[in-house]
C-alpha cells in the first residue's frame, strides 16, 4: 500500500509541475478550500481556534520629500 501511495503522490506532483497551468490552478484552488474545511472542522472538534500562518507586513518606503520650489505653483493666472 505504501508503494501505491507514493506513486499517487508523485503523479500528483508531476501534474502540478508539468500540467496545463489553468487546470493546475483550478485543482489547487479546490484542494486549498477542501483543506481549509478539514482544518476548520478539526479545530471545531477540539475546540481550538483555527491556526493561521502570520503574514509578514510589507515595508512602506518613505515618500520622496518635496522641495519648497517644487511645492509652489509654477504660474499664476
Amino acid at each position: 500500500m505504501a508503494q501505491r501511495t507514493m506513486a499517487d503522490e508523485v503523479s500528483i506532483l508531476r501534474f502540478f509541475e508539468t500540467g496545463p497551468l489553468e487546470k493546475a490552478e483550478v485543482v489547487f484552488n479546490i484542494v486549498r478550500e477542501k483543506m481549509r474545511e478539514r482544518l476548520s472542522a478539526r479545530s471545531e472538534e477540539r475546540g481550538d481556534a483555527p491556526q493561521r500562518a502570520s503574514v509578514p507586513k510589507r515595508k512602506v518606503k518613505p515618500k520622496a520629500e518635496t522641495t519648497p520650489a517644487a511645492a509652489e505653483p509654477s504660474g499664476t493666472v
